[in-house]
């Protein structure tokens, strides 16, 4: 009897540990498949952020708009890609600290322009490109140019110019641009053979230019008035030699060109030209503006070097899991 009872305790004291090993057990299963699945949940939460830095985190998505539609998604152009989107974060982040993030208007414009070329290339391409990130979005990562206008004013308000090193620039920009200021009106005869060109040439001076031109002008009606077009713009269309165009606007009033050659994939074209008319440009005027683009430029660059500053003083650093995801 006593035996027997003794089997029992024996018994039970097995049962009970076979029940606590099988509570252990169902326990640490439990703890893995719970790790396991917060693990998969973290795993996919955190491949969603692309950068992290003082202050918070950058999403994927927003590295990818920049790398797929201001580069096109270029292997070689990952990086600028990237210090892209830290620019346009960063100058974001300062500008609603400062209090001169988007209007309400400046923002609905934004909008708009970024729905129509979203639409613009559903019609084109069948599907939307962008659609892995809402125009809002886009807006605030494209559209900053406004956000940089005014941080600039707060962070370079002015700029001291260097009076010597503005004269300098301004006579090496006049030099290779002063026609551009000019209205410099002609009249044109152009030939496909020289023979034609050389014998309306040997024409100038003894006969109204007009007449010349009406004269190897096939089709040309008698009565065909010839207006006068720019110089600047014939010159530009048809890409000439710059040879050729300082020749050309080097014509004062009444003046006529020498036979000019265009030739274009063994193809040639030969020009005379008639100076009808030019007016010199107000030079203190171009002055001026030259000082407004000089000073504006330099502001703009003492800025971009504050915000590479930020940008390290930030300390962005890559989470490699959302990286690869691009």
């Amino acid at each position: 009897m006593a035996k027997r009872k003794q089997k029992n305790v024996e018994l039970e004291r097995q049962m009970k540990q076979r029940k606590m090993i099988f509570r252990m057990v169902s326990i640490a299963v439990a703890l893995v498949v719970v790790l396991a699945v917060g693990i998969g949940i973290w795993t996919v939460q955190d491949s969603r952020w692309i950068l992290r830095y003082e202050g918070g985190r950058v999403a994927v998505n927003d590295f990818r708009a920049k790398f797929d539609l201001r580069y096109g998604s270029d292997p070689m152009a990952r990086d600028m890609a990237l210090e892209d989107t830290k620019f346009a974060i960063t100058v974001r982040d300062r500008a609603i600290a400062h209090g001169v993030d988007f209007t309400a208007e400046e923002r609905a414009a934004a909008e708009a322009d970024v729905n129509d070329i979203r639409q613009s290339g559903i019609m084109n391409n069948g599907f939307d490109s962008m659609h892995f990130i809402d125009d809002s979005r886009v807006a605030e990562l494209f559209f900053i140019d406004s956000l940089i206008e005014r941080l600039t004013d707060i962070y370079v308000p002015a700029y001291n110019v260097d009076e010597e090193e503005f004269a300098a620039e301004l006579e090496e920009y006049l030099t290779e641009n002063i026609y551009m200021y000019m209205n410099m009106m002609v009249q044109f005869l152009i030939t496909e053979e020289r023979e034609e060109i050389e014998e309306a040439y040997a024409l100038l001076g003894t006969i109204d230019f007009e007449e010349i031109v009406r004269q190897f002008t096939e089709g040309l009606e008698y009565d065909t008035e010839i207006d006068p077009m720019s110089a600047l713009e014939l010159a530009d269309w048809f890409q000439f030699e710059q040879e050729d165009r300082d020749d050309l606007f080097a014509l004062e009033t009444g003046e006529y060109s020498r036979i000019i050659e265009w030739v274009e994939e063994e193809e040639s074209l030969y020009f005379l030209f008639h100076m009808i008319s030019r007016e010199e440009p107000d030079m203190d005027e171009i002055a001026a503006d030259y000082r407004e683009d000089f000073i504006n430029t330099r502001r703009d660059i003492a800025f971009n070097e504050i915000v590479d500053q930020w940008i390290e003083d930030a300390n962005f650093t890559i989470n490699q899991r959302g990286y690869n995801t691009i």
